[in-house]
């Protein structure tokens, strides 16, 4: 289960795929990828990673059971090139169909172009449509603006806040964690059970439905 399926998408101009990754992929990870402060100041990361760092990663994350990965590739103009990855880990069917999302595209030219906030939206639309989770959490350091952003316009809420979680430039930072629920009527009511829905919730359900219709017209899985 390690790596998803092709999914492709269009951001402005640039043609986006999500598809698995490969061995040769890794060398513009560390180049010009991870290795760069701009990049890894929210990952919680201090130090560089060498390119036997990251065969290992890729050996140990495809044989993972409990993790479904993409890479995210630009394809315009018929080239191909990996900027970053996305994907979930920590998958778990009990006590409900839960993971824990993330994204990192790591060269800085694609940066401001609104390709996170749809890669969310399709990971999101694929994740509880063909494999049925009804909860996906992620977390964003404090200061990362642009992806906080990202997830909150793809459906994601704010559940709480996590004090001191990271040091960098020169100071503690905080953590937000967040969850994206499955609208869908019978997750919907799996996750609330006899409880009823917080206020906020039900506007989230709003944003997460409206990503989730963007992905159903502009997702593609070949």
């Amino acid at each position: 289960m390690a790596f998803g399926p092709i999914m492709r998408l269009k951001v402005g101009e640039l043609e986006i795929e999500l598809a698995p990754l490969g061995r040769e992929d890794m060398e513009r990870f560390i180049s010009p990828g991870m290795n760069q402060a701009s990049v890894s100041n929210y990952l919680s990361r201090r130090t560089g990673n060498t390119l036997e760092d990251e065969y290992e990663w890729f050996e140990k994350t495809r044989k993972e059971s409990d993790s479904i990965i993409w890479g995210i590739f630009d394809i315009t103009d018929g080239k191909r090139i990996v900027i970053g990855t996305t994907g979930i880990t920590g998958l778990t069917n009990e006590p409900l169909k839960q993971a824990t999302s993330g994204v990192l595209i790591f060269d800085r030219d694609y940066w401001g172009k609104g390709i996170a906030t749809h890669i969310h939206k399709a990971r999101t639309w694929y994740l509880f449509r063909q494999v049925g989770l009804v909860r996906i959490k992620s977390a964003v350091i404090h200061g990362n603006v642009a992806s906080l952003k990202a997830l909150e316009t793809s459906g994601y809420s704010v559940v709480y806040t996590e004090r001191n979680t990271t040091f960098g430039d020169g100071k503690l930072r905080h953590q937000d964690n967040l969850e994206c629920l499955n609208p869908s009527l019978e997750a919907w009511r799996q996750w609330w059970g006899s409880d009823r829905p917080t206020k906020r919730s039900v506007e989230t359900r709003k944003r997460t439905l409206a990503a989730l219709k963007w992905a159903e017209e502009h997702v593609s899985l070949p």
